[in-house]
């Protein structure tokens, strides 16, 4: 499930940053530091040494960002934001979801309101038992029954393309096709 291994990355990606180790730029008890080249080594190419962008994500580490984790970073969600054309609840954390919120009517507003919740919580980690009931709650409270809300909608709104179109894009960005078949919109032939 895409959701897992998302919620993995950044669960190791935060561990890695938080570690004692990258706080103090000591590893195994030796710096971090490179050591310092002799008159024959190869330098490294200039690129290695610019700071991370949205064009150029920090590479060669095992730490992914951007597109190469499928999470946006957050100049991202707050461009989508801007350019959303309505208030967007801060409750959706997904710029494909930004991106049509404005469109949709008010259920399927509700709906990625949600989901968007369910996919936060399922990322997190239950560190101890009040947190493993609190995320138990959430689950319940957001999660549970969620493919077939998700049919209701679907079949509720099948007659408008435009929204047949976004609920499919939905519905696989989260995956929640169980039994539907995604009918792209297509013009039928008449004989």
């Amino acid at each position: 499930m895409p959701t897992k291994r998302i919620a993995l990355l950044a669960c190791l990606s935060l561990l890695a940053a938080c570690s004692p180790r990258a706080a103090d730029g000591r590893v195994d008890g030796m710096d971090a530091a490179p050591p310092v080249a002799g008159k024959d080594a190869v330098a490294a190419p200039a690129s290695a040494a610019e700071p991370p962008t949205a064009d150029n994500p920090v590479t060669g580490t095992g730490i992914e960002t951007g597109a190469d984790t499928g999470m946006p970073d957050l100049d991202e969600l707050e461009r989508a934001r801007a350019d959303a054309g309505c208030e967007v609840s801060n409750d959706i954390g997904d710029v494909d979801d930004i991106r049509i919120y404005c469109a949709m009517p008010a259920d399927v507003r509700a709906f990625l309101e949600r989901e968007n919740t369910c996919q936060h919580f399922a990322g997190e980690e239950a560190y101890d038992e009040e947190r493993r009931v609190e995320l138990e709650a959430a689950d319940k409270q957001y999660c549970e029954g969620r493919e077939g809300i998700f049919a209701d909608l679907y079949a509720r709104h099948h007659d408008d393309c435009m929204l047949r179109e976004a609920l499919i894009g939905v519905g696989n960005r989260y995956d929640l096709f169980t039994d539907l078949a995604p009918d792209h919109c297509r013009t039928q032939d008449v004989r």
